[in-house]
């Protein structure tokens, strides 16, 4: 019975979000400006089936492993299961039709305006509610990921770990999602610029792998010599003759501050090669911000590895925080620790560090961009703020580290990161001055780049010491002269000229006067 809950469940939500994606494609290539009532009865229907999906499934799970639940904490998990995936619903609706049919009518623009920004905290709620109804009965550590090999299929933890076949990691996966829907904040705010979507697919088909191979690479480097606590030495391995060991990236080890550096660097060569209509500056004010919520997201993927923890506090300490996190974070991927006992836990770093990237994005895209008017403030600098609170918030983060999860043989390697992420960032922004100063004098446009719209087709405006508006009235084509052109004149003139009104029979006058003098 519990299986079959539980495959019921899952149907009806996986139902219900390709129902919703369907007709929103559908509403949105029929160009109506509209929702009608046959769409919203159709909508209703797919929150109703999401929230029918989240209760029958989590009632299969307590009942295919037996959960002895006393009736607050069942209470609990089944309303917040009724409210969690209609909420998703909700929100991914709100996202797709905000931001890609922003010409509905003013009225229902509005109304979806609410429902957009209202499904967030009974998003986040529904899960926390949900969360703490099943957290004492879950087995800790949490599931990490799966594995599909020579023993089938196996679900993994931090502390047990299938090495063959097929692995899927959950950090892998939230990376994944961060990134994407990073992607999807910086391709919209580029939109409401350009009136285009899809200016930056490739570039972050390049930034992303970028990203990934510089984060293993900074990962090797700043462990080369080991972290002095047990943890991979590189040269060592080298020398052993181990040296794919250091491509392994399957086995963990990325650093975030190396990714971000490596994907921003591909990311704006590919733009300056291929998009060079568009501003750099302008893309990066649009697309770095939202790389601290794809770093938030993907901290996640530290906590079901049981990794990059804080030091270590007592429960009582974090009163308010999840019953779940609180159980996770009593084991470390670390073999050489046991779980912590008498009420300890680890400090969970990752959960500050995100909460603090999510402040930082809204902080420098939303608040500062309001505050610091546009004239007073040059292109690429809400961009390169990015760098300056990241390298911030991991210079507050480093000191709370548990030890065992520091990089490098001192410990250091993310804190010189982190002053360098700093440093970087108050040269951009002056070199953001300097530019906007220099374009100044010289009479350019505040851009670099000049984008027309030419029948459908984006071209490229070269630009020219003088400034000239793009919508400047061009001047009328002439045809150029040829030899015939005398020749033309004239046969026009004699073209235009008023012709002479005939008598009747004039023309025999004039034919027999001609023939007599013939």
């Amino acid at each position: 019975m519990g299986i079959f809950l539980i495959i019921l469940g899952w149907a009806l939500i996986i139902g219900a979000g390709g129902l919703t994606f369907w007709r929103l494609r559908l509403f949105r290539k029929s160009g109506s400006n509209e929702i009608v009532k046959n769409e919203l009865y159709m909508y209703l229907l797919a929150l109703a089936a999401a929230a029918v999906g989240g209760i029958a499934s989590n009632i299969g799970y307590a009942l295919q492993w037996t959960w002895d639940i006393d009736p607050l904490h069942y209470i609990m998990m089944l309303f917040g299961a009724a409210l969690l995936y209609p909420a998703a619903v909700m929100l991914v609706t709100g996202f797709y039709l905000h931001y890609y049919h922003r010409d509905l009518r003013p009225s229902q623009y509005k109304l979806l305006n609410i429902f957009f920004y209202v499904s967030i905290p009974v998003l986040i709620g529904s899960f926390l509610l949900a969360g703490e109804g099943i957290a004492p009965y879950l087995a800790y550590p949490l599931i990490s990921g799966f594995s599909i090999g020579n023993d089938g299929f196996v679900w993994n933890t931090a502390l047990n770990k299938s090495s063959g076949g097929l692995n899927v990691n959950w950090y892998g996966v939230v990376i994944v999602l961060g990134a994407i829907i990073a992607y999807k904040l910086s391709d919209h705010h580029l939109y409401q610029k350009y009136g285009k979507h899809g200016i930056g697919d490739t570039c972050f088909l390049i930034a992303f792998p970028a990203g990934i191979i510089a984060a293993r690479i900074w990962y090797v480097v700043g462990n080369w010599n080991g972290d002095g606590q047990g943890g991979p030495n590189f040269s060592e391995l080298c020398a052993n003759g181990q040296w794919f060991e250091m491509f392994a990236i399957w086995k963990g080890g990325l650093t975030i501050l190396g990714g971000a550096v490596g994907g921003i660097i591909a990311g704006a060569a590919y733009m300056l090669w291929k998009k060079r209509w568009v501003d750099l500056r302008f893309v990066i004010d649009c697309a770095l911000p939202t790389i601290l919520i794809a770093q938030a997201i993907g901290r996640w993927g530290n906590f079901f590895n049981a990794e990059v923890y804080g030091n270590v506090v007592d429960m009582n300490s974090f009163p308010l925080l999840p019953t779940w996190i609180k159980m996770q974070m009593v084991y470390s991927s670390k073999s050489t620790i046991a779980p912590l006992v008498n009420g300890q836990m680890y400090t969970p770093l990752f959960l500050f560090e995100g909460i603090f990237n999510v402040l930082g994005y809204f902080v420098i895209y939303h608040l500062v961009r309001r505050l610091w008017k546009e004239k007073y403030r040059p292109l690429g600098c809400i961009g390169s703020l990015y760098l300056v609170w990241y390298g911030v918030v991991r210079i507050i983060m480093e000191p709370m580290r548990d030890p065992n999860f520091n990089m490098g043989s001192n410990g250091m390697w993310s804190v010189w990161n982190s002053l360098v992420y700093i440093i970087l960032g108050i040269v951009a922004i002056g070199a953001c001055f300097a530019i906007a100063i220099i374009r100044k004098k010289k009479g350019l446009p505040v851009e670099m780049g000049t984008n027309v719209k030419r029948e459908g087709k984006w071209a490229i405006e070269e630009e020219t010491e003088e400034a000239k508006p793009l919508d400047a009235p061009k001047p009328l084509d002439t045809p150029k002269p040829t030899l015939a052109e005398p020749k033309e004149k004239k046969n026009n003139d004699a073209l235009s000229a008023p012709k002479k009104i005939k008598r009747p029979g004039q023309d025999e006058e004039q034919g027999g006067q001609e023939g007599a003098k013939d």
